[in-house]
């Protein structure tokens, strides 16, 4: 008999504890959903993220990290962008290549060089990252962010691939990407 009645108790508390972790779980959704929305626009069937950055100091090879940006409907997500501030003669030295459908990776030019810390040197990684927690988004999410291919990349513009990010934009608003 008695342990029927211990065996009741474990149950109980076990039950007790689940339901408190899940509460506490759903108060973080809810919290992360709230951070997510001050970073997020909701039109018809997208979100589109936009996070200044203009007055954070953040620089990569001299140049200042305006903005991170993404655009994600229902039928269409678009990449994450890190947009960063750069000059015409930034471009100084820079030849388009004639075999190259893309950018010459082999150019000397600031711009250039900027784009390769960005893609090859993942120099700021660590920054998106800690950014896109502040905004509230998952370990999972963050984790699942990494650079799109090198012809993503452009003048003034890092592109990340990060489907995890906007299904949890998605998931804020309540709606989901149909996946084609």
């Amino acid at each position: 008999m008695h342990f029927l009645v211990a065996l009741c108790l474990k149950v109980c508390y076990i039950i007790k504890t689940i339901t408190t972790q899940l509460t506490h779980e759903g108060n973080m959704q809810n919290t992360n959903n709230t951070k997510i929305k001050t970073v997020t626009n909701l039109d018809g069937n997208s979100v589109q993220l936009c996070i200044d950055l203009a007055n954070k100091n953040y620089v990569v090879n001299g140049h200042a990290i305006e903005s991170i940006t993404m655009y994600a409907d229902t039928d269409c997500i678009g990449d994450l962008a890190v947009n960063w501030k750069y000059e015409e003669s930034d471009n100084a030295g820079y030849e388009e290549s004639k075999v190259l459908i893309m950018r010459n990776n082999s150019s000397e030019d600031n711009v250039t060089q900027t784009m390769q810390q960005f893609y090859w040197d993942d120099c700021f990684s660590t920054q998106l990252a800690h950014i896109l927690s502040e905004a509230g988004f998952s370990e999972k999410a963050i984790a699942d962010v990494c650079t799109s291919e090198w012809g993503m990349q452009d003048e003034g513009r890092a592109s990340y691939d990060a489907m995890e990010i906007a299904e949890e934009m998605f998931a804020c608003y309540n709606l989901q990407y149909e996946d084609a």
